[in-house]
């Protein structure tokens, strides 16, 4: 992928993120009236605070440019609960959790070298205990 697709790509997620992360401190953007029973428990018991916390840290990463395949772990588990919601429960703006899908897919991709240790398999016949000891763990010093 073109360097200024990537560019673009993450400044677009980063801005959708960083909106979304504001709107759940200070209201900038209007919610639909009304709230999903879901939504209104989140709000209810404070824990949209910490995952708007989650969010914001993300996109500043991302439009920094900074720590980008960090920022795209922190953002997944957020991003798939948005579009699951959106897309199984309050349909209203199933379309921005696609988008937002696609933009956190487009990046994961052009960055899966960064993520590919978390899928690679382990060698048959090598322990855990082995292959650190293999690596040089300090009890083998």
């Amino acid at each position: 992928m073109p360097p200024r697709a990537v560019g673009a790509l993450r400044v677009a997620l980063g801005l959708i993120v960083l909106i979304g992360g504001i709107n759940g401190f200070v209201r900038i953007v209007p919610v639909p009236e009304p709230l999903h029973p879901f939504t209104q428990m989140l709000l209810d018991s404070g824990y949209i605070h910490a995952v708007k916390a989650v969010e914001l840290t993300a996109a500043v990463l991302l439009l920094l440019d900074r720590r980008r395949p960090l920022a795209l772990a922190l953002l997944w588990p957020v991003v798939v609960n948005i579009a699951l919601f959106h897309l199984l429960l309050d349909p209203r703006a199933g379309v921005n959790a696609v988008i937002l899908l696609g933009l956190l897919g487009a990046l994961t991709w052009h960055d899966r070298r960064a993520f590919a240790p978390l899928f690679a398999e382990a060698r048959p016949g090598v322990t855990s205990a082995a292959a650190r000891d293999e690596r040089g763990s300090p009890a083998s010093c």
